[in-house]
């Protein structure tokens, strides 16, 4: 997902730039002018999708490895009562 934000905020960066050098004369089209700041958007979603990678994969393999989990794998039960969090899920 990363790579595809960092090739959409390359693309609407570059494009952004040649609209507001007057490279391409968009003068009858202001809202085209949206595309520079539209790209910094997408380089800051794809440098928090990159850094949240790893947390992310951490995350699972601490949850992979709690002693709960590896109680219920090895008892081959779960208990239904329970939510994903391990917390036991409240009737309303």
């Amino acid at each position: 997902m990363s790579k595809k934000l960092f090739i959409l905020a390359a693309v609407s960066i570059i494009v952004g730039l040649a609209f507001v050098t007057n490279i391409i004369n968009v003068q009858s089209m202001a809202a085209l002018y949206v595309a520079l700041p539209l790209g910094a958007i997408f380089l800051g979603m794809a440098l928090m999708f990159r850094s949240f990678e790893k947390e992310m994969a951490l995350y699972d393999q601490e949850q992979q490895n709690h002693p709960a989990q590896l109680a219920e794998k090895k008892n081959g039960t779960r208990d239904s009562s329970r939510d994903a969090h391990g917390k036991h899920a409240v009737a309303h």
